[in-house]
């Protein structure tokens, strides 16, 4: 069995790899009147996602966005849910987002 600090140096190294090239969010809020997720992604971009296309229930309560994991992860305490910040970016830029709004 490998050491765990073994299994953790490799970790870490994977986590500087994608905080490298993956973009992360510095901020997160949910925009009620436009029913919209925004983003702020690290330079300065933002990244608008219509509440339909997240994947939640209809009407899911997501006015309480939070950014964790470094800027990786989005977490809603009230539905205990969360989003992959990189996966939406990928998502929105090959449109895989629009048709879902």
């Amino acid at each position: 069995m490998e050491p765990i600090d073994e299994i953790i140096a490799r970790a870490m190294k994977r986590g500087e790899a994608a905080a490298a090239v993956e973009p992360r969010a510095v901020a997160a809020r949910f925009d009620a009147v436009r029913r919209r997720l925004v983003l702020e992604l690290e330079g300065g971009a933002e990244l608008a996602i219509p509440a339909g296309a997240l994947g939640f229930a209809p009407g899911a309560d997501l006015s309480d966005v939070r950014v964790e994991g470094g800027g990786f992860d989005l977490y809603f305490p009230s539905i205990d849910d969360g989003a992959f910040v990189p996966e939406l970016a990928r998502a929105a830029i090959e449109h895989r987002l629009a048709a879902a709004a």
